[in-house]
């Protein structure tokens, strides 16, 4: 599948009161790529939902002025489910500092009733990829 990125600068307003991104923040922009990725793979917004953040971990502190970019791609596919896998990067530096899944569904724009997207995952790009599709697949699993 193919990657979509999605660029930002850390500003003031986006910090908290520890004086780095707002996890609130770095949430948004996670989902507003997610549904960049699926909106670009799927073709028609009005048809998407979201429904789920399965997780989003930070690994490294984003400072004031430092920029960053989010880079999703489709790893896991239901009947009407497309799951999202989203890294936010360091521009300069390529340093992995969170990342997370969220799931859209697809539906019936007028009734919101889910129908079947059509979209097939193709084969994994490389191992990262692969274990990225098994951690998906890992948050649909009944207990």
């Amino acid at each position: 599948m193919k990657r979509y990125k999605s660029s930002h600068m850390v500003r003031m307003e986006h910090l908290n009161h520890h004086g780095n991104l707002y996890a609130g923040q770095g949430i948004e922009w996670m989902v507003e790529t997610s549904f960049i990725v699926v909106n670009c793979e799927y073709g028609d917004p009005q048809g998407l939902l979201y429904k789920n953040t399965h997780k989003f971990d930070f690994y490294h502190s984003v400072n004031p002025g430092d920029i960053v970019y989010y880079e999703g791609l489709i790893v896991r596919t239901g009947r009407t489910s497309l799951t999202i896998r989203v890294g936010l990067y360091d521009e300069k530096t390529g340093v992995l500092n969170a990342e997370g899944f969220t799931t859209f569904v697809s539906v019936d724009p007028e009734t919101n009733k889910p129908v079947a997207h059509g979209i097939v995952l193709d084969e994994p790009a490389d191992e990262e990829e692969r274990k990225w599709r098994e951690e998906a697949e890992s948050f649909f699993r009944k207990k």
